[in-house]
C-alpha cells in the first residue's frame, strides 16, 4: 500500500514537470521558426565583383594589431604563451603581453549581441548527426574549392614551405588535420558557448592568420599588387562559406535532408564563428540563400587555375586514402571529389575521371558494404559510398595522427560515442 501511494506521489509530481517542459520546448520551438522565418525574409545581397574587390584590400585590423603590438615589443616568444591561454581556460596570459592582447584574450568570453544560443544547439545537433559526412564533404567539396581560387592557394603553398623548412610533419597533412580539429571545436555541444572550446580555437587562428600576414609581408615573393592583401577579408568570408553554406550543399548532394530551422541554425552557427574569425559584418550573410549566393560569387570571382591549387589537391586525395587504411579506396576518392565539386572545379584542380570506371566504383562499394540491396538504385550510389567512406576516413584519421604524428586529432567522448569511434584510442 505504501509503495503504491508513493508510486502515485511521484506521479503527481513528474506529470505537471512534463508538462511544463513540453509547454517550454513548444513555446522555444515557435520562437525558432518565428526567428528563421524572419531571417528567410531578409533580403539576399548584392555581392558584387567590385565589392568583393574591395575587401581584398581589407585584413583583420585587431589581430594584426596584436600580433604588431608583441613584435614591436620584441615579444615574439611570448607568442605561443597567448595561445596556450586562449585554448586552456586555465593557462594563464603572460602579464608581459601588451594590452592589445589581453583586450583580445576577453573576446573569448563573449558572444555577439545577435548570437542565439538556441539555434546554436539545433547547429550542434545537426553535427552530432551528421558530423562523420560533414568530414568527408570538408575534404571533398570544402577544402578542394577552396583550393580552386588561386591566390588563396599560394598562401597556403608558402605557409606550408616555411613549416617544412622548420622541419615540421608534412605540411599540407598537418593543415587538413588541424582544419578538422577547429570543426570539431567550434560544432561540439558547448563549443560556442562563452569561453568554449570553440571560440578559443577560432580567436587562435584568427592570431595565426595575422602572423602569416606578417610573415607573407616580409616574402620577396608575395606582391600585393598582384596578389591582395594575404588572407584577406574576402579569402575569410570564402572560407567562411565552404564551411558552412557549401556543406550544406554537400548535405543534399549525399541525401541529407534538413529542415529549414536546421540549415538556418547550423549557417547562423558558423556566422557567429565568423565573427570571433574577424569577419566583417558586411560579408556575414542574411540567411542560408544569402550565404550560398557569397559563396559561390566568391568562387566565381577567384577561381583560376594554379599548379598550387593542384598539389594541394593531390596532397589531399593522397592524405585521405593514406589515413583511411583501405586499399578498396585507391581512386574512389577521385571519384567522390568529382561527385562533390562538379566536372568544371574538378577538371581545374585536375581530379580527372571516366564515366567507364563507374562498374570499378561500385565493386569497390560493394567490397566495402557488402550490401547490394543497398545499390539497388544507381543514384544511390555515391550516397553509400559517402556514408562508408566517412566512418572510414575519421576512423583512420584518429588511428593514424594519434599513434604516428606528432600533431594529435581529438573528439570528444560525446562524438565519439555518438559516431561509433568509443574504442578508438
Amino acid at each position: 500500500m505504501k509503495s503504491s501511494t508513493l508510486a502515485l506521489a511521484l506521479l503527481a509530481v513528474a506529470v505537471p514537470s512534463v508538462a511544463v517542459a513540453t509547454r517550454l520546448y513548444n513555446r522555444r520551438q515557435r520562437r525558432l521558426q518565428t526567428r528563421i522565418r524572419k531571417f528567410q525574409q531578409r533580403p539576399l545581397h548584392d555581392w558584387s565583383p567590385a565589392f568583393l574587390q574591395s575587401k581584398r584590400q581589407r585584413t583583420d585590423p585587431v589581430a594584426d594589431g596584436v600580433i604588431r603590438a608583441i613584435l614591436e615589443n620584441n615579444q615574439a616568444h611570448l607568442i605561443n604563451g597567448l595561445f596556450a591561454a586562449l585554448v586552456r581556460n586555465d593557462s594563464p596570459l603572460p602579464t608581459e603581453l601588451p594590452q592589445e592582447a589581453h583586450d583580445y584574450f576577453a573576446l573569448k568570453g563573449h558572444l555577439p549581441p545577435w548570437a542565439d544560443p538556441d539555434l546554436i544547439a539545433v547547429a550542434e545537433r545537426v553535427y552530432l548527426e551528421h558530423g562523420p559526412l560533414i568530414s568527408l564533404i570538408l575534404n571533398c567539396k570544402s577544402l578542394p574549392e577552396s583550393y580552386a581560387c588561386a591566390k588563396g592557394a599560394m598562401v597556403l603553398h608558402l605557409t606550408g614551405r616555411l613549416n617544412e623548412q622548420q622541419g615540421a610533419m608534412n605540411a599540407y597533412s598537418r593543415r587538413i588535420v588541424e582544419t578538422a580539429q577547429f570543426v570539431v571545436n567550434v560544432m561540439s555541444p558547448g563549443g560556442l558557448a562563452p569561453h568554449g572550446t570553440g571560440i578559443c580555437t577560432a580567436l587562435k587562428v584568427r592570431l595565426i592568420h595575422a602572423t602569416i600576414r606578417h610573415f607573407l609581408h616580409q616574402q620577396p615573393e608575395w606582391d600585393v599588387a598582384l596578389f591582395d592583401e594575404p588572407i584577406n577579408q574576402e579569402d575569410k568570408a570564402g572560407t567562411l562559406m565552404s564551411f558552412s553554406a557549401l556543406v550544406l550543399e554537400g548535405l543534399a548532394l549525399l541525401g541529407v535532408r534538413l529542415s529549414p530551422l536546421e540549415e538556418e541554425a547550423f549557417q547562423h552557427a558558423w556566422c557567429v564563428v565568423g565573427y570571433f574569425m574577424g569577419v566583417d559584418d558586411d560579408l556575414l550573410p542574411n540567411n542560408v540563400a544569402d550565404a550560398r549566393k557569397l559563396g559561390h560569387a566568391i568562387l566565381d570571382h577567384q577561381m583560376q587555375e594554379s599548379e598550387h591549387g593542384k598539389a594541394l589537391t593531390s596532397a589531399l586525395i593522397r592524405f585521405n586514402e593514406e589515413v583511411s587504411r583501405e586499399p578498396g579506396l585507391s581512386g574512389v576518392f577521385h571519384e567522390m571529389l568529382y561527385f562533390m565539386m562538379g566536372k568544371r572545379l574538378a577538371s581545374l584542380l585536375g581530379v580527372q575521371t571516366d564515366p567507364s570506371q563507374e562498374t570499378q566504383v561500385r565493386r569497390r562499394v560493394l567490397a566495402l558494404v557488402g550490401d547490394v540491396e543497398r545499390l539497388v538504385h544507381s543514384s544511390r550510389l555515391m550516397e553509400v559510398l559517402a556514408e562508408e567512406m566517412s566512418k572510414l576516413l575519421l576512423h583512420g584519421m584518429l588511428h593514424h595522427m594519434n599513434h604516428h604524428q606528432p600533431i594529435r586529432f581529438y573528439l570528444p567522448e560525446s562524438l565519439k560515442k555518438d559516431w561509433g569511434f568509443a574504442e578508438t584510442a
